[in-house]
């Protein structure tokens, strides 16, 4: 059990370094952003925070990161700028009044769906290959991914470039993340590839139709989570894939209080590890186990439609 703060000198230092780590997040986003407009000085000062952070350091060619931060960019988490901006548009959407994750702005919105994107890659290095037969599939005539909660459809272009043969159906409930998608996909060029539908999961009707289905627990309901995992089961090709994101729950209890949080927040079901696999065993899902994942990323429970199955 953490220690309860006992001294009002206590709770003064630790309230303080929340807020200098609010700061802190920002002059990471502005450094690694790449934003032409940004002040040349404020960008410097940015920098100088990072290096009395160690996250970048002096050099005789000027300012650069450190081993340590080259090292985690390089190891697949390439857009931290938006990533961090993300935490603290979220964040400040909700304290604006924005209850829930549909309620928020544009740039929230579009910094989540930038942070989502920088998953891709992790998933062609470690995902693709652990998961039975989806190479295969991939590498078919026409595989399509299904993508439940859209969102402004960043993690869906970003699929159709890793994957030249990919088409994508998003779906989500909220126009405004849809009227942002279009926008996105168009000026990547890839309306012929992505397709996009006002749609709840709980009424999708497609039958053996993808290779792969992304299903965010955090971001759905818990109504619209039961309702649909059946259908999207059914919407896989035998041997297809489902990877449901969702909550970690382990030992450490802050960790634990803010994924609970932050669910609130977007929306969605809260799930641990356990009730994760339950729920694909659930559905006829077979090979269901849950991925371990880096700090700061979300659970991966994974299941199989069965290859044999009509």
């Amino acid at each position: 059990m953490t220690e309860t703060i006992a001294t009002a000198a206590e709770a003064e230092t630790l309230i303080h370094r929340l807020q200098q780590g609010v700061w802190q997040l920002a002059a990471l986003a502005v450094v690694l952003r790449d934003d032409p407009a940004r002040d040349p000085e404020q960008k410097g000062q940015a920098q100088q925070v990072l290096v009395e952070l160690g996250l970048m350091s002096e050099t005789t060619s000027g300012i650069a990161p450190s081993a340590g931060l080259a090292e985690f960019i390089r190891r697949g988490r390439s857009d931290l700028a938006a990533e961090s901006a993300a935490n603290i548009l979220q964040s400040a959407g909700m304290l604006s009044g924005a209850a829930a994750w549909a309620s928020q702005d544009d740039d929230a919105l579009l910094a989540q769906g930038r942070g989502s994107a920088q998953g891709v890659a992790a998933f062609k290095m470690f995902g693709l290959p652990a998961l039975e037969g989806l190479k295969d599939l991939f590498d078919g005539e026409s595989p399509q991914m299904l993508d439940v909660g859209v969102g402004v459809a960043a993690m869906a272009v970003e699929y159709c470039r890793t994957f030249p043969r990919l088409r994508v159906v998003g779906l989500d409930v909220l126009p405004r993340a849809l009227e942002l998608a279009r926008r996105l996909v168009d000026e990547a060029g890839l309306a012929n590839r992505i397709e996009l539908r006002h749609l709840d999961v709980a009424s999708l009707e497609d039958d053996r139709a993808y290779a792969l289905a992304w299903l965010p627990a955090p971001f759905v309901p818990r109504a619209a989570l039961n309702a649909g995992l059946p259908r999207v089961a059914k919407a896989l090709v035998p041997g297809g894939w489902l990877i449901m994101p969702h909550g970690k729950f382990h030992d450490d209890q802050l960790k634990n209080a803010l994924s609970r949080f932050q669910t609130t927040v977007y929306g969605g079901a809260t799930l641990d590890d356990e009730e994760a696999q339950a729920l694909l065993r659930g559905v006829g899902l077979e090979q269901v186990l849950t991925f371990p994942t880096p700090e700061g990323a979300p659970a991966l429970t994974v299941g199989r439609r069965p290859s044999g199955q009509s």
